[in-house]
């Protein structure tokens, strides 16, 4: 387990400028980020919280949007829109990247802040490390970071209509080649997260993912990527949420198996459904609990209805991030059949809480 008070103090030793005045500005760009009505990316809010209590940089946050996206606040941190184009499905994606970028700068220029007093722009995910390329074109005294949430660092699969069109796996993997190898330090989640960055364009050893596989194969005698520096920085814990405390919620009737994760094919929730089925059998006090949503709950409902199960379910809406303890300390069990994970957050947080958990090999 990790605590997030630790997080900036991982960059210190290989990124530290001696520089400390009154406008030392350290930029997070991210496509995810808390807000009132939406509770995902809340482990880079955690993230930008432990930057802010252990530095004396001033953390400025932008997110992406639309038009008619506008700047908001949450937590005491405010979050500052800046407006991006991107095609439909994400196809060719980095078409884009100088507009978006020129937006992005545009957008940091309104706010008065100067380049000469940025020291750090910490990119997350692929295509927005453009947004940091651009500012260090202006001052190349910035560090550019960039962070790697997923087993996917080149985001080839990302849109549904072109991650099987090999020019567009291949156009994609470029544009985000030419701006990997401008970036000061790539920032991994887990060692397996590493290792997916850097064997590319070939699968990790272990991969057992047969559509990313595929994609990867598509990227065949694409040059591999030489960084210029590399480090793991596991995402981390608020301790102050998930390792309080809480009276017992467990209903000691039944045995309560759990599970947090949006319903995609990757998270294969139907592997769990089909062992619940068989553990039922044996005992009928067992529950299994859901807490998410997504593209294939519709099927996994299916299969509950079809075999019986659906007494046997509980379903649970969506929760701010702060709420989640609470279900945790529900559970007796917690599974993540994952089989393409970088570094699954829930298992931390369940473990914060105290609670046992599963997850599958290599994940």
């Amino acid at each position: 387990m990790v605590d997030t008070t630790g997080y900036f103090f991982f960059f210190t030793p290989i990124l530290y400028v001696n520089t400390m005045s009154k406008n030392n500005y350290y930029l997070c760009v991210t496509p995810f980020f808390p807000s009132p009505n939406d509770w995902r990316g809340s482990y880079v809010y955690d993230q930008v919280k432990a930057i802010q209590r252990n530095s004396d940089y001033e953390v400025v946050v932008f997110k992406e949007g639309g038009k008619n996206d506008s700047d908001y606040e949450i937590g005491g941190i405010k979050v500052y829109r800046y407006r991006i184009r991107a095609l439909p499905s994400n196809i060719l994606n980095g078409i884009f990247n100088d507009i978006n970028a020129k937006s992005f700068v545009k957008r940091v220029l309104s706010l008065g802040i100067h380049p000469k007093e940025i020291l750090f722009v910490h990119c997350h995910v692929s295509m927005r490390s453009a947004c940091g390329v651009a500012l260090k074109r202006l001052n190349p005294k910035i560090k550019v970071i960039l962070q790697h949430h997923d087993l996917d660092p080149f985001n080839l699969r990302s849109g549904v209509i072109g991650r099987y069109n090999r020019w567009n796996i291949r156009y994609r993997a470029q544009k985000a080649m030419d701006l990997y190898r401008q970036v000061d330090l790539h920032v991994c989640i887990s060692k397996a997260c590493r290792d997916a960055l850097l064997s590319f364009p070939n699968p990790r050893e272990v991969e057992v993912y047969d559509a990313h596989r595929h994609s990867l194969s598509l990227c065949k005698g694409l040059d591999a990527l030489s960084p210029r520096n590399t480090y793991v920085l596991y995402n981390g814990v608020d301790s102050s949420m998930f390792c309080v405390k809480l009276s017992n919620q467990k209903n000691h009737d039944v045995f309560r198996i759990g599970c947090v994760a949006n319903f995609i094919d990757s998270k294969d929730h139907i592997t769990l459904i089909k062992a619940f089925e068989i553990l039922h059998k044996e005992n009928r006090t067992m529950r299994l609990s859901f807490l998410g949503s997504g593209e294939t709950r519709k099927s996994c409902e299916d299969y509950l209805q079809e075999h019986g199960l659906m007494p046997y379910v509980e379903w649970n809406e969506e929760v701010c991030h702060n709420q989640l303890p609470e279900y945790y300390h529900t559970l007796d069990l917690f599974v993540l059949p994952s089989y393409f994970e970088g570094l699954g957050c829930v298992f931390l947080e369940a473990a914060a809480c105290g609670i046992p958990f599963i997850g599958c090999l290599n994940q």
